[in-house]
């Protein structure tokens, strides 16, 4: 797999608590947890969850408060 197959990025602030329930939704889903961590440039950690559905980006962002990002 590769990283241009899951254009669609959601970012969550780092210290949010239930990323159980974050790879639990994967595994709902059927879909492989792709989680990653950065720095934004204002120096806050998040971590990026990356999926090649948009829809499932949505509904992942809908459920735990990140922002969708399209990376193309």
């Amino acid at each position: 797999m590769r990283r241009s197959d899951f254009p669609y990025v959601v970012q969550i602030a780092a210290h949010v608590r239930g990323q159980q329930a974050m790879y639990d939704f994967h595994a709902r889903q059927g879909i492989r947890p792709w989680p990653g961590q950065g720095k934004h440039k204002d120096g806050r950690r998040y971590i990026r969850w990356r999926f090649a559905s948009l829809t499932a980006a949505e509904k992942f962002a809908r459920q735990f408060g990140g922002s969708v990002v399209t990376e193309r």
